[in-house]
Protein backbone atom coordinates (compact mmCIF):
# COMPACT_ATOMS: atom_id res chain seq x y z
CA UNK A 1 0.00 0.00 0.00
CA UNK A 2 1.30 3.39 -0.88
CA UNK A 3 1.07 5.88 1.92
CA UNK A 4 0.90 9.51 0.96
CA UNK A 5 3.78 11.78 1.87
CA UNK A 6 1.49 13.43 4.40
CA UNK A 7 0.83 10.14 6.20
CA UNK A 8 4.52 9.29 6.25
CA UNK A 9 5.52 12.71 7.60
CA UNK A 10 2.92 12.72 10.38
CA UNK A 11 3.83 9.14 11.35
CA UNK A 12 7.55 9.94 11.43
CA UNK A 13 6.93 13.05 13.53
CA UNK A 14 4.94 11.09 16.11
CA UNK A 15 7.42 8.21 16.02
CA UNK A 16 10.40 10.52 16.66
CA UNK A 17 8.55 12.25 19.50
CA UNK A 18 7.57 9.06 21.34
CA UNK A 19 10.97 7.47 20.71
CA UNK A 20 12.58 10.49 22.33
CA UNK A 21 10.18 10.17 25.29
CA UNK A 22 10.85 6.41 25.46
CA UNK A 23 7.12 5.61 25.24
CA UNK A 24 7.08 3.56 22.03
CA UNK A 25 5.23 0.61 23.56
CA UNK A 26 2.29 2.65 24.90
CA UNK A 27 1.89 4.58 21.67
CA UNK A 28 2.16 1.39 19.65
CA UNK A 29 -0.91 0.12 21.53
CA UNK A 30 -2.69 3.44 20.91
CA UNK A 31 -2.01 3.39 17.18
CA UNK A 32 -2.96 -0.29 16.90
CA UNK A 33 -6.30 0.60 18.52
CA UNK A 34 -6.81 3.57 16.21
CA UNK A 35 -5.88 1.55 13.11
CA UNK A 36 -8.15 -1.33 14.09
CA UNK A 37 -11.08 0.99 14.85
CA UNK A 38 -10.79 2.85 11.55
CA UNK A 39 -10.65 -0.42 9.62
CA UNK A 40 -13.41 -2.24 11.49
CA UNK A 41 -15.97 0.40 12.51
CA UNK A 42 -17.92 1.60 9.47
CA UNK A 43 -19.42 4.56 11.36
CA UNK A 44 -15.95 5.87 12.24
CA UNK A 45 -14.83 5.49 8.63
CA UNK A 46 -17.97 7.41 7.59
CA UNK A 47 -17.12 10.26 9.99
CA UNK A 48 -13.60 10.43 8.58
CA UNK A 49 -14.71 10.38 4.93
CA UNK A 50 -17.71 12.69 5.20
CA UNK A 51 -17.03 16.18 3.79
CA UNK A 52 -20.19 17.58 5.40
CA UNK A 53 -19.22 16.81 9.01
CA UNK A 54 -17.38 19.80 10.49
CA UNK A 55 -13.86 19.35 11.83
CA UNK A 56 -15.03 20.35 15.32
CA UNK A 57 -17.63 17.56 15.25
CA UNK A 58 -15.04 15.04 14.07
CA UNK A 59 -12.72 16.11 16.87
CA UNK A 60 -15.54 15.67 19.41
CA UNK A 61 -16.33 12.17 18.07
CA UNK A 62 -12.68 11.09 18.28
CA UNK A 63 -12.14 12.60 21.71
CA UNK A 64 -15.24 10.93 23.13
CA UNK A 65 -14.36 7.62 21.48
CA UNK A 66 -10.69 7.46 22.42
CA UNK A 67 -10.31 9.54 25.60
CA UNK A 68 -10.39 6.54 27.94
CA UNK A 69 -8.30 4.23 25.75
CA UNK A 70 -5.32 6.26 24.58
CA UNK A 71 -2.66 8.51 26.05
CA UNK A 72 -3.14 12.30 26.14
CA UNK A 73 -0.32 12.68 23.60
CA UNK A 74 -2.05 10.34 21.14
CA UNK A 75 -5.33 12.19 21.65
CA UNK A 76 -3.57 15.53 21.04
CA UNK A 77 -1.95 14.09 17.93
CA UNK A 78 -5.31 12.90 16.55
CA UNK A 79 -6.77 16.34 17.32
CA UNK A 80 -3.90 18.00 15.42
CA UNK A 81 -4.47 15.76 12.40
CA UNK A 82 -8.20 16.57 12.43
CA UNK A 83 -7.67 20.32 12.92
CA UNK A 84 -5.38 20.30 9.89
CA UNK A 85 -8.14 18.53 7.90
CA UNK A 86 -5.95 15.47 7.29
CA UNK A 87 -8.45 12.96 8.66
CA UNK A 88 -8.39 10.95 5.44
CA UNK A 89 -4.74 10.21 6.26
CA UNK A 90 -5.36 8.82 9.78
CA UNK A 91 -5.41 5.18 8.68
CA UNK A 92 -2.21 5.60 6.68
CA UNK A 93 -0.55 7.49 9.53
CA UNK A 94 -1.36 4.69 11.97
CA UNK A 95 -0.23 1.99 9.50
CA UNK A 96 3.06 3.75 8.78
CA UNK A 97 3.68 4.46 12.48
CA UNK A 98 3.25 0.76 13.27
CA UNK A 99 5.59 -0.11 10.40
CA UNK A 100 8.23 2.25 11.81
CA UNK A 101 7.97 0.56 15.21
CA UNK A 102 8.29 -2.92 13.68
CA UNK A 103 11.35 -1.75 11.76
CA UNK A 104 12.82 -0.30 14.96
CA UNK A 105 12.24 -3.65 16.68
CA UNK A 106 13.79 -5.58 13.77
CA UNK A 107 10.52 -7.23 12.75
CA UNK A 108 9.43 -7.83 9.14
CA UNK A 109 5.83 -8.45 8.21
CA UNK A 110 5.05 -11.46 6.06
CA UNK A 111 1.64 -12.13 4.53
CA UNK A 112 0.63 -15.70 3.78
CA UNK A 113 -2.41 -16.36 1.59
CA UNK A 114 -3.69 -19.93 1.40
CA UNK A 115 -6.82 -21.65 0.16
CA UNK A 116 -7.35 -23.29 3.57
CA UNK A 117 -6.17 -22.41 7.08
CA UNK A 118 -2.70 -23.75 7.92
CA UNK A 119 -1.89 -25.75 11.03
CA UNK A 120 0.45 -24.52 13.75
CA UNK A 121 3.39 -26.73 12.70
CA UNK A 122 3.34 -25.37 9.13
CA UNK A 123 2.88 -21.80 10.40
CA UNK A 124 5.97 -22.12 12.63
CA UNK A 125 7.94 -23.68 9.80
CA UNK A 126 7.11 -20.74 7.52
CA UNK A 127 8.04 -18.23 10.23
CA UNK A 128 11.41 -19.97 10.77
CA UNK A 129 12.10 -20.10 7.02
CA UNK A 130 11.30 -16.39 6.50
CA UNK A 131 13.24 -15.41 9.65
CA UNK A 132 16.30 -17.33 8.41
CA UNK A 133 16.08 -15.99 4.84
CA UNK A 134 15.75 -12.33 5.90
CA UNK A 135 17.73 -12.60 9.15
CA UNK A 136 14.95 -10.92 11.14
CA UNK A 137 12.01 -11.56 13.42
CA UNK A 138 8.77 -12.23 11.55
CA UNK A 139 5.22 -11.03 12.11
CA UNK A 140 3.13 -13.45 10.03
CA UNK A 141 -0.33 -12.38 8.88
CA UNK A 142 -2.50 -15.10 7.41
CA UNK A 143 -5.36 -14.79 4.96
CA UNK A 144 -7.60 -17.51 3.58
CA UNK A 145 -8.65 -17.03 -0.05
CA UNK A 146 -10.38 -19.98 -1.71
CA UNK A 147 -9.91 -18.41 -5.15
CA UNK A 148 -6.24 -19.46 -5.22
CA UNK A 149 -7.55 -23.07 -5.27
CA UNK A 150 -4.44 -24.52 -3.60
CA UNK A 151 -0.85 -23.74 -2.75
CA UNK A 152 0.09 -20.37 -1.28
CA UNK A 153 1.16 -16.80 -1.92
CA UNK A 154 3.81 -15.43 0.44
CA UNK A 155 4.70 -11.72 0.50
CA UNK A 156 7.58 -10.29 2.51
CA UNK A 157 8.14 -6.61 1.87
CA UNK A 158 8.27 -6.13 -1.89
CA UNK A 159 9.05 -9.78 -2.62
CA UNK A 160 6.38 -12.33 -3.47
CA UNK A 161 6.37 -16.08 -3.98
CA UNK A 162 3.25 -17.16 -5.85
CA UNK A 163 2.94 -20.93 -5.64
CA UNK A 164 -0.83 -20.91 -5.96
CA UNK A 165 -2.63 -23.40 -8.15
CA UNK A 166 -4.71 -20.65 -9.76
CA UNK A 167 -1.62 -18.80 -11.01
CA UNK A 168 -0.12 -22.05 -12.35
CA UNK A 169 -3.35 -22.80 -14.24
CA UNK A 170 -3.37 -19.28 -15.69
CA UNK A 171 0.23 -19.69 -16.81
CA UNK A 172 -0.54 -23.04 -18.49
CA UNK A 173 -3.56 -21.53 -20.23
CA UNK A 174 -1.47 -18.60 -21.49
CA UNK A 175 1.23 -20.97 -22.77
CA UNK A 176 -1.36 -23.12 -24.58
CA UNK A 177 -2.90 -20.10 -26.24
CA UNK A 178 0.51 -18.79 -27.34
CA UNK A 179 1.55 -22.19 -28.71
CA UNK A 180 -1.56 -22.31 -30.93
CA UNK A 181 -0.71 -18.99 -32.58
Amino acid sequence: MNDSKISVRYAKALFNLVKEDNTLEKHQEDMELLYQCIREIPELKFVIQSPVIRASDKIRVFEESFRAGVSPLTLSFIRLVLENRREENLEGIARHFLMLIRTEQGIRTAELVTANPVDEALRQSIVRLVAKKFNTKVDLHEQVDASIIGGFVLRVGDQQIDASLSSKLKRIKRELIQSQN
